[in-house]
């Protein structure tokens, strides 16, 4: 029995390069993975992969120095 396509649009990146931009956002947080990756990525998708990874982020902006 052959496998069936999947619905809907395929995910834009391989199951290697998600792992590779994880360990990015473990270190250098959003931001820093999206100007230190090798490829050109949005910070929606970032996000999307420390969700999926279960990276807990911090909320909003850093503080503001005195």
């Amino acid at each position: 029995m052959s496998k069936k396509p999947r619905r809907g649009r395929p995910p834009t990146f391989l199951p290697g390069d998600r792992r590779y931009l994880a360990k990015l956002i473990r270190e250098n947080g959003i931001a820093g993975a999206q100007r230190k990756a090798k490829m050109s990525i949005c910070s929606g998708t970032l996000i999307k992969i420390a969700r999926e990874f279960e990276i807990v982020l911090p909320q909003g902006r850093r503080r503001k120095a005195a």
